[in-house]
């Protein structure tokens, strides 16, 4: 006899190419074609074509009509392989089929439990496979897309469970919804959760903000994100009210990082955002939390090319002294953002920060900063670090007096 999961694996090697979606890499669920005779399963077709595209992703012919044709034929062909190449011998597969139907057509109450059953079984890796198959992830996504919570009795636990439930899948297998999960309504639903879910769900929701976030183009998703403020805002809450759960913060703050690029606009939220990782980093260095430290200067990093947010750093009297102390104490990766914030701030050149830098740079070599990074520059760093360290060296050697700004050049 075959165990459960090597039957699946044999089962889903055998899938035939033709069921399969070019897009998605799943099985057909409503099978639509184009007019250049290439057949895509509609919610992922339709995205790509929302998205401005105007060419077949197969073919990369030129569309001369979007006009999508349902192919009932192979709807039916694909209903009854299902039928009896899997119905026939795993229980599971009756099981997740039914459960699917409770979700399509139940009410909100039997909804949000049959979306239970499916994040258990999102658990177990040879569950997954059955749950892949069916076509479970683009449902999830469309309950977090259709069931909006309000007015909708025990419409938020179902979407609670239904992000549970996607974040329950590697990397790999979300990144195919990719296209669903940046939607705007669903973006809205994560904002949601973000904001009233359970610490497990809103953790989960930063999760899939960060990834829908780091895989998708940034002039398409990341402005959806950005319509929604409440994502960039329930992110700091949960780093603020969590500060000491180090696993919720990293999450948070991974989440945070992609959205640097788009709160670049807002000058206040970028202060806030400075106001909450600093105290992070601050508590991190304290207990020597490695990850959270490379995580938080990642995040400031980003920030400090901003006006704002090198106005920000600059105002909190322990970010500036903290950086440097941190300088070839952590890692590599957080010597090396440390190193970029630094410059960020120190070749600053507004008429506004003028003495504000001017005050940096004093701290930041009285800190022993130039010693730091000269040894930096004879160590195993990347090319790129060790441009922006010299950079940083050069910009403040003037500050050295002359017998040590001798050395310097010397070593230079």
């Amino acid at each position: 006899m075959k165990s459960e999961a090597g039957e699946q694996i044999i089962i889903s090697s055998h899938v035939p190419p033709l069921f399969i979606c070019p897009i998605s890499l799943q099985i057909m669920r409503d099978p639509v074609t184009l007019c250049t005779g290439v057949t895509y399963d509609r919610d992922f077709i339709r995205k790509w074509l929302r998205r401005g595209n105007n060419v077949c992703p197969v073919t990369a012919q030129i569309l001369h009509t979007r006009d999508l044709i349902p192919n009932h034929t192979l709807a039916n062909i694909i209903q009854k392989w299902r039928h009896n190449a899997l119905e026939k011998s795993d229980p599971v597969y009756n099981m997740v089929r039914q459960t699917i139907r409770q979700i399509e057509e139940g009410r909100s109450e039997s909804r949000a439990e049959a979306v239970k059953r499916l994040r258990n079984l999102a658990k177990s890796e040879s569950k997954r496979a059955c749950l892949r198959s069916e076509g479970v992830l683009p449902l999830l996504v469309r309950v977090l897309e259709k069931f909006q919570p309000e007015g909708e009795e025990n419409g938020g636990e179902a979407l609670e469970e239904a992000v549970g439930a996607i974040a329950s899948f590697p990397v790999k297998d979300v990144i195919t919804t990719i296209d669903l999960l940046s939607s705007t309504p669903v973006i809205r639903t994560l904002d949601w959760v973000l904001a009233n879910g359970k610490l497990s769900s809103r953790l989960n929701a930063a999760g899939l903000v960060e990834k829908v976030a780091i895989n998708t183009d940034k002039t398409a998703a990341m402005t959806e994100i950005d319509l929604i403020d409440g994502i960039t805002d329930g992110l700091l809450t949960l780093i603020r009210q969590n500060a000491t759960y180090a696993a919720g913060i990293r999450v948070c703050l991974k989440a945070l990082l992609p959205l640097c690029f788009v709160v670049s606009n807002r000058g206040a939220k970028i202060a806030e955002a400075v106001g909450v990782v600093i105290p992070v980093l601050i508590e991190a260095s304290t207990e020597r939390r490695v990850s959270i430290m490379e995580a938080s200067m990642a995040v400031l990093e980003e920030l400090s090319a901003t006006w704002e947010g090198r106005v920000a750093i600059m105002a909190h009297p322990c970010a500036v002294p903290l950086i440097v102390t941190n300088l070839l104490l952590v890692s590599h990766v957080a010597t090396a953002h440390a190193v970029e914030i630094l410059l960020n701030i120190c070749s600053s050149c507004s008429k506004v920060e003028d003495e504000e830098v001017v005050m940096m740079r004093d701290i930041v070599v009285k800190m022993g900063a130039m010693e730091k990074l000269l040894a930096l520059l004879h160590m195993d760093y990347g090319q790129t670090t060790k441009r922006s360290a010299n950079h940083l060296l050069r910009i403040l050697s003037p500050l050295l007096d002359h017998d040590f700004c001798a050395q310097f050049l010397v070593r230079l």
